[in-house]
């Protein structure tokens, strides 16, 4: 199975004319290239499609007749690696990032008080109040709820809410992997207020565990399950509940962006663990100076019959050429990832916690004490 990982696009009419005249056809010769002869399953995003709301674009002559920028997002990104390349909605993935959010519905007054009464006891009424309507907490992540409904309103197995997303991709083997799509954007701003203690990143960690309920409902026997969301976990307020889940309930892999730079991790304890993989930001500024800053993306390459990435291959845009080349400051020599530190076999997923051989070799007469 292959993945790519686009994060933090942030199209605008800045970045628009190398988008347009350079970045996008060096894009798509870059992904021919690797749809043969492994075809690409899946074009997973990691939020910020857009930036700052997308309001440039709107203000685009050329974009006059479009009501969306993820309308626009839609016609000039996805739409021609998808003719390219021969794929259909189903192949494409997407959770909003903070640049996604709309601030013009964002009533100012409602979101001091928010930043007031958001906390660990009251996140979960919020999540609640959200899930199949829009009030003065999440209006501003209308637009792209709105967007990816459509998008994704004939994806079989797709099920979309105001918060949490979940979808099960179907292989040409077969085989079944699950996704889990958060919306942890929805309480972002820019407002900042001089009490700095409420100025916390609450989005409701409750989301994974309704997620995970609800792929176990359409599906309990996944042959993967993958997160995707824009924040890193250390930038969440619930980022020890976030760990909880990922490690416990049988996630394999997530999926983020939005510090614009590679990170890989693995989170663990005693009972299981979670690999994580971070992009660059995959256009934002195609001028960058600073390298670990500069455009690119990764292609994830998982081996489902031997639970295992076999390799992640790191790109990296070459404004002069212009063309995508190996990314080889992530993963040097040749912009190959192969967990080469620790035996170059990739990275192997845990078990199933379910069915761990921990828990099924522990013998009570083990814990008697003399």
């Amino acid at each position: 199975m292959r993945i790519v990982h686009l994060s933090d696009i942030h199209l605008s009419e800045n970045n628009f004319d190398e988008f347009h005249d350079n970045y996008r056809d060096a894009l798509i010769d870059d992904l021919i290239e690797f749809n043969s002869p492994d075809k690409i399953d899946l074009i997973v995003i990691t939020g910020d499609l857009v930036d700052r709301g997308g309001h440039s674009l709107m203000q685009m002559s050329e974009f006059t007749g479009f009501s969306s920028p993820y309308e626009v997002f839609e016609e000039v990104f996805i739409k021609p690696i998808s003719a390219k390349l021969g794929l259909s909605n189903k192949n494409f993935l997407f959770v909003p990032g903070n640049h996604d959010i709309d601030e013009n519905d964002i009533l100012w007054v409602d979101e001091k008080s928010l930043k007031q009464n958001v906390n660990k006891d009251t996140i979960k009424d919020h999540l609640e109040s959200n899930q199949f309507n829009f009030n003065s907490a999440n209006s501003r992540i209308k637009p792209f709820k709105k967007f990816e409904e459509k998008f994704h309103k004939d994806t079989v197995n797709y099920d979309c809410t105001n918060n949490e997303s979940i979808y099960i991709y179907h292989n040409d083997s077969d085989k079944k992997v699950g996704f889990i799509l958060i919306n942890d954007s929805w309480r972002c701003s820019t407002c900042r207020l001089e009490e700095k203690n409420l100025n916390n990143h609450y989005f409701g960690a409750k989301q994974f565990y309704w997620a995970i309920q609800k792929l176990q409902v359409l599906d309990d026997n996944l042959d993967l399950t993958v997160c995707l969301f824009h924040h890193s976990i250390d930038d969440f307020t619930e980022q020890e509940e976030v760990k909880k889940f990922l490690i416990n309930k049988d996630v394999d892999m997530f999926l983020f962006g939005h510090h614009h730079s590679v990170k890989s991790e693995k989170i663990f304890n005693p009972v299981g663990s979670c690999y994580g993989f971070r992009g660059r930001a995959a256009l934002n500024k195609p001028d960058e100076i600073e390298s670990k800053f500069q455009p690119g993306y990764q292609i994830i390459d998982i081996d489902l019959l031997s639970n295992r990435i076999r390799q992640i291959h790191h790109r990296k845009y070459n404004i002069e050429a212009p063309q995508f080349v190996p990314d080889t400051i992530s993963a040097p020599p040749k912009g190959i990832d192969n967990n080469l530190p620790f035996g170059g076999n990739g990275y192997e997923f845990p078990g199933k916690k379910s069915e761990s051989n921990l828990i099924k070799g522990l013998n009570v007469d083990d814990f008697k004490r003399d």
